[in-house]
């Protein structure tokens, strides 16, 4: 398929683009230079330090040497050298790979699975933010070494430079979070509204889609069928089914999934199974796998045999299948370590059909794995008993994900997606006994301490539902009330934004099935210009109250949040702006919510004193 022509760029001023996309094994970085009447180009990175290979299609691996203090010894490409490997080994460096994978959602590591540990006193943020400032280094080195046309590299302003991060499709905000984090100390930008504006975020398989159009994928919208995307790398397989619509513009129709059977479990197999052999061999174990990572992508039939060069060639042990110092690995064996990795790929295909509510027609197969014949050949031959067919682009699409951030930034193809989750905030409603269901929970409600009214608590409020189609710019809200014994307590608010995980259609009672309602983030927004109400308990002590919406957007490919109110002044209806914290552990919880120290009610996250009001 012929790449698509591109228009001229209309902007009226230049602009520099950056992908960076960081693999489980292999990193690369894309960009494009947006010069006012020019015709944009997406090239890759392509030239990196030390590196030995240099091609169109070039990569680095995501490995960084670290010291005993904690100081960056080697990364990238250069860790593929004799020498720095050498060196590593006699000065005890300690190595950081496969990092990425410390990135991952709690909810989709399973048990018993684990990953090589971070060097000692490394954070997985400062790791990330090592690989990303050496991306970025190479991809300016590169530019500036790349066009003499009279545009050098310092024509384009800081703030003409933008940045497109991508992650896989079981990633959200608490990972975006963390990754602008390390795009931070990596000094890709300032921290400062202005800094976070110039990082958008993408999904690997809306990167690979645009990857694919890019290439000269066409689909007609009247055919509809839909295309499933599977970006296979080195630690995921991210799986998005898109439609055409009209326009030119597709939009998602599942949510998308990420499944942990990449490349690398190929590897993690093969050694188990080598690691089962005499044990006098222990220490040749890293340099067989080694050997089986270099040999892997030539594999093409389970009844052929393999060798493996792992020591001198005077070793012999015939009963281990070891001659000259080779190890002898049966078609067969390779095969069983592909297996779970092919069926990973046709089980998320038919799951995706299942869930979709069009016929899956085509699947193309993209990704650093995609190009093992064998990983395609048996996929291949699965699906088309499935009457589904299974393409490659003529380019098997290693640098889908890094180019394909760069055509997401340009084109924007995707029209809507499909919500992940459902979500929406904590409240307390007044207890009505007429309602069978609050009648059920009877017991469950209390008195107020501000207001006095009868209350359920504990009452989930839902804002935005699971597997609902929203468009980029669509907003989703809810009406909510906060009260307080004083006016001036009411000058902001910090509500927590829940994310429902369970199997109810319409969940309503966190008390429930408390653990499928985690916090996803806390929104904090200025309040103090919002409206008061004073009101009177029975008693006849005043309080007060404020009423506004809580907005969510989700649209995009990072969520965002704003309240809307009334103006106390001017009584207009207004729109405020609201910080989104992301929280990926109890104590970052804590620190956002301010909670106090006594609280004792079991769960360090939550208000005890929660006030926040839904009509029902």
């Amino acid at each position: 398929m012929p790449p698509r022509p591109r228009s001229k760029y209309k902007g009226d001023k230049k602009k520099l683009v950056f992908a960076l996309d960081i693999g489980t094994t292999f990193s690369g970085i894309s960009y494009c230079r947006l010069i006012p009447g020019e015709i944009p180009e997406v090239n890759p990175v392509t030239q990196y330090p030390q590196q030995k290979d240099v091609s169109s299609d070039a990569k680095v691996p995501s490995i960084a040497y670290y010291d005993s203090k904690g100081k960056l010894c080697a990364i990238g490409a250069e860790t593929s050298t004799s020498p720095i490997r050498n060196e590593a080994r006699v000065k005890g460096w300690h190595k950081a790979q496969w990092s990425k994978l410390h990135l991952r959602p709690e909810e989709l590591v399973k048990p018993g699975e684990s990953v090589p540990p971070l060097p000692p006193g490394k954070t997985v943020e400062e790791i990330i933010a090592d690989i990303m400032g050496y991306l970025y280094k190479c991809g300016r080195d590169y530019v500036e070494q790349s066009h003499q046309d009279g545009v050098p590299l310092k024509a384009f302003r800081d703030e003409d430079i933008h940045f497109i991060l991508t992650h896989p499709n079981g990633w959200g905000g608490v990972q975006q979070a963390r990754m602008r984090k390390a795009a931070i100390a990596a000094e890709l930008i300032p921290d400062t509204p202005a800094g976070h504006s110039r990082i958008t975020f993408t999904t690997e398989g809306e990167s690979s889609l645009h990857f694919c159009l890019s290439g000269g994928l066409k689909v007609d919208y009247k055919e509809r069928g839909g295309i499933l995307i599977a970006d296979a790398g080195g630690g995921t397989i991210d799986m998005s089914v898109y439609r055409r619509v009209k326009g030119g513009n597709f939009e998602e129709v599942t949510v998308p999934s990420c499944h942990f059977q990449g490349s690398i479990y190929v590897n993690v197999r093969a050694e188990e199974d080598f690691k089962s052999n005499d044990p006098r061999y222990a220490d040749s174990i890293p340099l067989l796998v080694d050997q089986f990572e270099r040999m892997k992508p030539e594999f093409k039939s389970k009844d052929s045999t393999y060798f493996l060069q792992f020591s001198s060639p005077g070793v012999n042990d015939p009963a281990l299948g070891i001659s000259g110092g080779q190890l002898e690995v049966p078609g067969a064996s390779i095969a069983k370590y592909f297996g779970p990795s092919v069926a990973c790929i046709v089980e998320g295909v038919k799951q995706q059909q299942k869930k979709s509510n069009i016929p899956i027609k085509f699947v193309f197969l993209v990704g650093g794995f995609s190009a093992s014949g064998w990983l395609f050949e048996q996929v291949e031959k699965k699906l088309r008993a499935l009457k589904i067919t299974v393409k490659r682009l003529d380019r098997h699409g290693s640098k889908a994900v890094a180019n394909g951030g760069v055509f997401f930034f340009l084109d924007r193809k995707v029209s809507s997606r499909v919500s992940r989750l459902t979500y929406g905030i904590e409240v307390d409603i007044n207890y009505n006994p007429s309602d069978r269901s609050h009648l059920k929970r009877c017991k469950d409600v209390v008195t107020h301490p501000v207001s006095g009214r009868s209350v359920l608590p504990e009452t989930f409020s839902t804002i935005l539902k699971k597997n609902v189609k929203v468009k980029d710019l669509q907003e989703f809200s809810e009406s909510y009330e906060q009260l307080s014994s004083t006016s001036a307590e009411l000058q902001s608010i910090k509500c927590e934004i829940l994310s429902y995980r369970g199997k109810a259609e319409n969940p309503s009672w966190i008390s429930s099935e408390r653990d499928m309602y985690p916090v996803l983030c806390v929104v904090e927004a200025d309040t103090s210009s919002v409206r008061r109400m004073k009101s009177y308990d029975d008693s006849g002590k005043a309080y007060y109250g404020i009423k506004f919406d809580i907005v969510l957007s989700l649209g995009l490919t990072e969520l965002k949040a704003h309240i809307a109110y009334f103006d106390s002044v001017t009584g207009e209806k207004k729109k405020g702006e609201a910080r989104v914290v992301f929280v990926d552990d109890v104590n970052t919880l804590q620190t956002a919510m301010d909670v106090d120290e006594d609280d004792t009610d079991g769960d360090p996250g939550r208000d005890s004193d929660h006030s926040f009001y839904c009509d029902e």
